[in-house]
């Protein structure tokens, strides 16, 4: 506000921009941007699961994100804060038979998971990049 120094008047003008609604692009943009972060790790975690698939006594991993950040998203709605914690966490998945060599890797369960995952990573990129062009618009008007 440097440029309006000399102007008395300007005291009782309203904010050139909104906080509300700065907060809440920077709360979207950081959603898309651990959304991304996640798949990525995931694409990693499944990338391994594949590599090992022969591996003997392997135990196949996975990432935990979404189901934390629902629970986080919706205690959010009962305060104020709106910065995103959770982190994308990797863990070992139970409860899947293992085969004689004590892996439990079903690699056509892996590729379905990376097909999944890609299809998500491409959505969440491209609803940035549709996100990013509409603020670049309204900050050039063109």
């Amino acid at each position: 506000m440097a440029m309006f120094a000399e102007c008395s008047d300007c005291s009782d003008w309203p904010p050139l921009v909104d906080a509300d609604d700065m907060q809440s692009f920077n709360s979207q943009f950081d959603l898309l941007g651990r959304l991304i972060d996640a798949t990525e790790v995931r694409h990693r975690a499944i990338s391994n699961n594949i590599a090992n698939v022969n591996t003997p006594n392997y135990r196949r991993i996975d990432v935990e994100f979404e189901q934390q950040l629902a629970r986080e998203l919706s205690s959010q709605s009962n305060s104020d804060s709106t910065a995103i914690t959770t982190k994308p966490e990797i863990v070992q998945t139970s409860g899947l038979t293992a085969r004689a060599d004590g892996n439990n890797v079903d690699i056509d369960r892996e590729i379905g998971q990376l097909n999944k995952n890609a299809m998500l990573q491409q959505t969440y990129v491209q609803l940035l990049s549709t996100y990013l062009d509409q603020m670049r618009l309204a900050i050039t008007g063109q």
